[in-house]
């Protein structure tokens, strides 16, 4: 998965290789640690910086073209400012502000159709907090789906200072993943219909792709607008597409413009027409 993606929204991977039959990975040091970190020392987080962390959760996780399967605040991790200091969550600007990067994908299934999956999905795996109730009852068939349920959990966390679901067992929790409703605390209404979308029990209820997501998100954080690649992309294309329009009619009146001259200097041009004559004809005779 990280030798394909390049964002700054997922875990750098610097180099691996095999020492002695156990194969290893080197990636970036993340100095600011990890949501679960931040989540330990602040409690919750305000609606527009749970909105903004999982904005980059969404952004990183679409650049991998995988089904996580364990997405949670410990594999969310935070970077430092650019002088190695830990600077707050700036929203909007990974800049000035700390970043968010996805990591640890060994649960990880590929998306794409017709690829080899990336580990075995015929068991149950995850973290039982933030599975979905699919991912509780069979890990083989989950989607993208099953990960939107799981940014749900981690938005209610993040805000409410618990998931939404707990209990002293894995299969409890479990159990109310697939069977219970969440009991909603108070919460700003934008971020609550934002959470209760991406934990509906069934999947097609929930966001249909990470980028219907990302959008709602954009709203509650005040962003209002897609993501930055998504509207480069969008005003690549557009421009590429007025561009060859313009290089078109340009050709065409180019060509027709040459063939006048032509025309006109060799004297063959057009010339204007007479008007046609009125077809002759005998008077009527006068009638006595």
């Amino acid at each position: 998965v990280l030798l394909g993606v390049r964002s700054s929204n997922v875990i750098k991977l610097l180099d691996h290789g095999n020492h002695d039959r156990h194969p290893y990975l080197v990636l970036e040091f993340m100095e600011g640690g990890s949501l679960r970190d931040l989540l330990n020392s602040r409690g919750k987080l305000s609606t527009e910086e749970a909105a903004w962390v999982l904005i980059q959760c969404v952004r990183g996780l679409r650049a991998t073209r995988t089904v996580h399967r364990d997405l949670k605040p410990e594999n969310l991790l935070i970077s430092k400012g650019q002088n190695g200091r830990n600077v707050p969550l700036v929203i909007g600007d990974t800049r000035k502000g700390a970043a968010i990067k996805v990591a640890d994908f060994g649960l990880a299934k590929n998306r794409d159709p017709g690829q080899t999956n990336l580990t075995n999905t015929g068991q149950i795996m995850g973290t039982p907090l933030y599975m979905s109730p699919e991912q509780c009852r069979n890990t083989r068939d989950v989607t993208i789906l099953s990960d939107v349920y799981s940014l749900g959990v981690i938005l209610f966390e993040m805000v409410v200072g618990k998931p939404p679901f707990d209990a002293d067992n894995a299969y409890d929790i479990m159990a109310m993943h697939c069977n219970d409703e969440v009991t909603w605390p108070r919460m700003d209404p934008r971020i609550r219909a934002v959470i209760a979308r991406c934990l509906a029990k069934s999947p097609k209820d929930r966001y249909r792709s990470l980028l219907q997501l990302e959008r709602d998100l954009s709203q509650v954080a005040g962003l209002g607008e897609p993501s930055p690649d998504t509207i480069r992309i969008g005003s690549w294309l557009l421009l590429m597409l007025a561009l060859i329009a313009c290089a078109a009619l340009l050709w065409l009146v180019h060509d027709q413009l040459l063939a006048m001259a032509g025309d006109w200097w060799n004297g063959t041009g057009p010339h204007p027409r007479s008007a046609p004559a009125l077809p002759h004809s005998a008077p009527s005779p006068i009638p006595r």
